[in-house]
């Protein structure tokens, strides 16, 4: 089925925003079209205009002075006059700690009037917190709902998912994270049979299960992934048993020799990949089939499509309290802002998401697969990953900087220097967290240190022996610069 008998006009403005009652899915319905039917309701799908997006966006806390976002009857309103064609280089960008500084505001204010806590979708950002309270992108329950719908639709479309394809997920759930539940949904709306390992399951059992069930896509975390396979590469009986042929991974990218390892324990098999965040939610395909990426470049190159989100190119100088540049030529790299057009009740507009990338043309191959009404919003966007200015990523999570560093300057912890260094395990290609760590007295806090960090690392049994901590004794246990001879706070040598 082609992309356009799917992707369908903006809800009409005089239909209801949400409709009150519970959202009910027709299983042949959605995975026919890619919507989700209401009871009593009409046919909705999961975008919205960007005029609609940009008139939420004037009176919302996320951009105003405004106390709460507004409520359902006001959206209603807006829509109905969100006639007027938008400029989005008229928003103001959106930086991270603005948004989180409204929203841990929001998360706490439990008055009536604060919709923001409304009947929504909660799944917590990845990456440490400074404080015991973790904070979340509140998304409406349903339009959260919808966009899932449409998203598996869309991995269907570009033959992510076939019939008959059977996926086992060892995604996270649990401490208040969605991933495993996300991806078994979106999974069986593109038309799989899924089986929810979760995160927690052993390497042992995860095997048992592929082989018991006939799986033959594996799904996770790019780190949780690669234990799974370096599981499988020590076997030395039942390995034939195991049809995987296909990785669909998430989080952070997979380096050219961890993909190489892949293709050794597991050829034939193509590797896929899906993008999202907490704030946007999925977004992106690497599809080996449509968007191939250089074996020896550093991106991955997804496909995006434009009627449910708008990615500019921003150049790197980009900083906070400056005006705004103007974005990049097609082909430049820089740092990415996103426009969701499936959040409409708390809108994502023009948000600093912390990656490196750029926009290109849609190549050739992948052109003559998509149909011609579809081919003009179908973008290849290459990922370059984090800007490692501000955080990087390991096991799937951003750990920020700033937020590491007010952890580390915890007077309690007494922590004089740090130092954080990603390293490859040889042997099965995944990467090593240590952090090194000197302490201002000599007496016995190790335990402290090492618990707070766990903590803030998210370290658990399925990760925990890919995390280090070493306490060394002077300046000389860690790797300095070679011209000032200054701590490097951040070293990666894991690609």
């Amino acid at each position: 089925m082609a992309l356009a008998s799917w992707l369908l006009s903006p809800f009409s403005a005089a239909q209801p925003y949400l409709t009150p009652q519970p959202s009910v899915e027709d299983s042949h319905h959605t995975h026919e079209t890619g919507l989700v039917r209401h009871p009593d309701g009409p046919n909705t799908q999961g975008t919205f205009s960007l005029e609609e997006v940009l008139s939420i966006a004037k009176i919302h806390p996320f951009y105003s002075t405004a106390q709460y976002p507004p409520d359902r009857d006001t959206i209603k309103i807006l829509r109905e006059y969100a006639s007027v064609k938008a400029d989005l280089k008229m928003q103001p960008v959106l930086h991270k700690r603005t948004l989180y500084n409204v929203i841990e505001r929001l998360v706490n204010d439990t008055s009536p009037k604060n919709t923001y806590r409304h009947n929504v979708y909660t799944s917590v950002t990845g990456g440490g917190s400074t404080t015991s309270t973790p904070l979340f992108f509140a998304t409406d329950a349903l339009e959260n709902r919808r966009q899932r719908a449409y998203f598996g639709h869309f991995l269907k479309t570009l033959g992510v998912i076939k019939p008959g394809d059977w996926v086992l997920t060892t995604h996270c759930t649990g401490s208040l994270y969605r991933s495993l539940d996300l991806t078994c949904e979106i999974m069986e709306n593109a038309g799989a049979s899924v089986l929810a390992a979760g995160n927690y399951m052993s390497a042992d059992k995860v095997v048992r299960i592929l082989e018991d069930f006939n799986v033959n896509i594996l799904s996770g975390d790019g780190s949780q992934v690669l234990a799974i396979v370096h599981h499988i590469s020590q076997m030395t009986v039942g390995r034939e048993k195991i049809k995987i042929d296909k990785i669909i991974y998430t989080s952070e990218g997979l380096t050219l020799a961890q993909k190489s390892h892949i293709h050794t324990v597991l050829d034939p098999v193509k590797i896929f990949s899906i993008l999202g965040s907490a704030e946007a939610g999925p977004y992106g395909v690497n599809s080996p089939d449509l968007a191939p990426s250089d074996p020896n470049s550093n991106y991955t190159e997804f496909l995006i499509d434009t009627r449910t989100t708008i990615i500019e190119i921003l150049p790197l100088c980009l900083s906070e309290g400056n005006p705004t540049p103007d974005a990049l030529p097609e082909g430049e790299t820089g740092v990415i802002a996103q426009t969701s057009l499936t959040r409409l009740r708390n809108p994502l507009v023009r948000y600093i998401t912390g990656d490196i990338g750029s926009l290109h043309n849609l190549p050739d191959k992948a052109r003559s697969l998509l149909s011609v009404t579809d081919q003009p919003y179908i973008r290849p966007f290459r990922l370059q990953g984090r800007d490692q200015r501000f955080s990087f990523l390991w096991d799937g999570y951003d750990i920020e900087f700033e937020k590491l560093s007010t952890v580390m300057a915890d007077a309690g912890l007494g922590i004089l220097q740090w130092q954080v260094i990603l390293d490859k395990i040889e042997l099965s290609k995944e990467v090593l967290l240590e952090v090194r760590v000197l302490r201002c007295h000599s007496d016995d806090n190790k335990d402290t240190i090492t618990n707070r960090l766990k903590e803030f690392f998210f370290v658990y049994t399925g990760n925990e022996r890919r995390f280090q901590i070493s306490f060394v004794n002077g300046i000389s246990g860690f790797e300095l610069s070679e011209t000032g001879r200054k701590v490097l706070k951040f070293i990666d040598r894991s690609s």
